[in-house]
């Protein structure tokens, strides 16, 4: 309402003075140098007027490939967040091959779309095409400098994956010469010099704990005691580490399996049984039925004490599966192993089962037990 009284005031106003103007005109001088000109004021008004519409309509021819730039640029990205939406619809059914066409057209929309660009490495992974995924990463980054940092880790642990370690290590130092603080770089770099088995790694490994993760750390000391394992001992490989690795489930394995390499297996007991009902952890308790001790009932003694805490611990029921069978206790071998394949099962136990079976003349039942492993693992090879 207040508008529209805005607009007849308006109105009049305009009515009132035009009325004016053509009874009594006037007239406007404008002197410039040696040139002037003379005109009434409602040929001057609709001079001043037609010029403002000039003006405007030039402003909007000088800004408008701008604008069109800007317009196509939206639609552009709209685009490619619509291609992208599609292909992650098309990842998820399992067509990464259509998935792949998609983001390849949603990066050509919008050559920016990280969240596009990530997918498309991931499924280069997939297909292990690590051309593709260092391609995607350095156009990307050529194109978007501020997303440097993160392509090039993300790529270069999709490198890594896929053993490709030239070019993750690639990766990894640019990473580093980038920014010398960097702390996932350096533990990438780590990473990729223990795969590649760079023989520096085993003198420098006190200097690399002072900076490197220490669940990445261990992992690599794991890898050394395996390949060293009855070379070395726990105080040549292991000297001047930090104490603070002692409490790395990792580590802890890798001591205890070079102790065993020594035929050390006292420590290895003593460390095993501190460590395993702090982190029931795996490998512990597999290395656990493996101590090559003469006492195998204080072994088995130890394993019930630790399945009264913990009886659906699948790894526990094997361990006293393994110790049952190296005293001869077949059935009570049989028991414990079928106890851990109900909580967990897998083609290991399943082979484990038959050769038990076998030894207690349940050959008909052995055979069966081995022709459904093909069953069991027949679901992971077609992954």
């Amino acid at each position: 309402m207040k508008s529209f009284l805005i607009f007849i005031l308006l109105g009049l106003l305009v009515f009132v003075g035009w009325q004016y103007l053509i009874v009594d005109n006037g007239y406007v001088l404008i002197e410039f140098l040696n040139y002037s000109i003379e005109t009434s004021i409602p040929i001057f008004v609709a001079c001043l007027i037609v010029l403002y519409f000039i003006f405007r309509i030039f402003g909007i021819a000088w800004r408008s490939p701008k604008m069109i730039r800007e317009k196509m640029g939206i639609r552009s990205k709209e685009r490619s967040v619509k291609l992208h939406h599609e292909a992650q619809t098309l990842i998820g059914q399992g067509l990464n091959a259509k998935a792949s066409k998609k983001l390849d057209s949603s990066i050509s929309s919008d050559g920016k779309n990280i969240n596009a660009i990530v997918d498309r490495m991931n499924l280069a992974a997939k297909e292990n095409d690590f051309k593709s995924i260092s391609e995607i990463a350095e156009k990307l980054i050529a194109e978007e400098p501020k997303h440097k940092t993160y392509i090039l880790s993300h790529a270069c642990k999709l490198l890594i994956d896929l053993k490709e370690y030239s070019l993750a290590q690639k990766f990894a130092d640019q990473l580093i010469e980038d920014s010398s603080k960097n702390a996932e770089a350096r533990n990438l770099s780590f990473v990729i010099k223990s795969a590649v088995g760079d023989p520096s790694i085993i003198g420098q490994l006190p200097k690399y704990a002072k900076t490197i993760d220490g669940k990445i750390l261990s992992k690599t000391i794991l890898k050394l005691s395996k390949k060293l394992r009855g070379q070395k001992t726990v105080e040549d490989l292991f000297g001047g580490l930090p104490r603070s690795l002692d409490k790395q489930p990792d580590f802890i394995t890798a001591k205890c399996e070079l102790w065993m390499g020594k035929e050390d297996h006292i420590k290895a007991e003593n460390e095993l049984k501190k460590s395993i009902p702090s982190y029931w952890d795996e490998n512990h308790i597999s290395l656990y039925s493996n101590l090559l001790i003469s006492d195998l009932e204080r072994l088995s003694s130890q394993i019930e004490v630790w399945l009264k805490e913990r009886p659906r611990d699948s790894n526990l029921w094997l361990a006293a599966s393994r110790i049952a069978r190296r005293e001869g206790l077949w059935s009570k071998a049989k028991q414990c192993l079928e106890r851990s394949i109900e909580l967990k099962n897998d083609s290991q136990k399943q082979t484990e089962l038959a050769l038990i079976l076998a030894q207690l003349g349940e050959k008909d039942e052995a055979f069966d037990v081995l022709n459904k492993i093909s069953e069991i693992d027949g679901p992971e090879l077609v992954k």
